[in-house]
């Protein structure tokens, strides 16, 4: 029984990639990018990492061992420790060929690191995949998908550290705009939740608790809210090279 655990840890440990020892910003494990698209997005995610410390890595992967595509990136994400470890600005974006070739959900995701949420919210994060990834990838021009998506991402970076695109040599990046999605604002989900609940208790009232043995009985144990995430949490990174130490909380989006 041990030996089986261990052979199941070490199955799953294989699941994602080695996490690298030097600061390259493309890891196209399955060949689907082409050479001067990835040279462009190692200059610009070299001069964002340089300017701002946040680091945007590209990982396309042939398929994900039967996970998630939220699970994956989370997991990756911790494991590689994307951004730098005091901000957390990193951001991921996977892109998995097996869910690409088949035209199923799991294609793409793009993982937010906790510092860059509120710049790159989870509605942004959709409309980046759905304005420059998928566009792309309906032409089957899967190269061009994850190198929009990679400068649409770079470029909303870019606009959060204030950065001069035309004196850091980003002008290009001014060609990738995003609408401005803003998520609805917590005090109105808390209002929103507190009015149903009220509703339910009033409810109850008129209608008359159950009692049994141990008291009171409840028609309900609680709720869960959230954005479609998938709830863990990144930590970690590496020294000797490699990214920072970054973490992500699950935000992001996928297609």
């Amino acid at each position: 029984m041990t030996l089986t655990l261990a052979c199941g840890f070490l199955v799953f440990a294989q699941v994602i990639p080695v996490k690298p020892a030097t600061n390259t910003f493309v890891f196209d494990y399955a060949g689907m990018v082409n050479k001067s698209d990835i040279q462009e997005m190692q200059r610009v995610g070299k001069v964002i990492e340089d300017k701002t410390k946040a680091q945007i890595a590209a990982v396309i992967v042939k398929d994900l061992s039967g996970m998630e595509i939220e699970d994956y990136a989370v997991k990756l994400f911790r494991d590689w420790g994307i951004g730098d470890k005091n901000k957390n600005n990193g951001v991921l974006i996977l892109v998995n060929e097996e869910s690409l070739l088949k035209n199923q959900r799991g294609r793409i995701r793009i993982e937010v690191g906790y510092g860059l949420e509120g710049a790159i919210n989870d509605g942004k994060a959709g409309a980046i995949l759905d304005d420059y990834a998928m566009t792309a990838f309906e032409d089957k021009d899967f190269s061009k998908g994850v190198k929009d998506t990679f400068m649409a991402v770079a470029s909303e970076v870019a606009k959060e550290y204030d950065l001069d695109l035309e004196k850091e040599g980003l002008f290009g990046l001014q060609n990738y705009p995003v609408d401005d999605i803003n998520e609805i604002p917590m005090w109105i989900v808390v209002v929103v939740l507190l009015i149903i609940f009220l509703l339910i208790r009033r409810g109850f009232k008129k209608g008359g608790n159950y009692r049994g043995r141990g008291g009171y009985y409840g028609g309900f144990g609680g709720f869960s809210g959230g954005s479609g995430r998938s709830g863990g949490f990144g930590g970690g990174g590496f020294g000797g090279g490699g990214f920072g130490g970054g973490r992500s909380g699950g935000g992001g989006a996928s297609r």
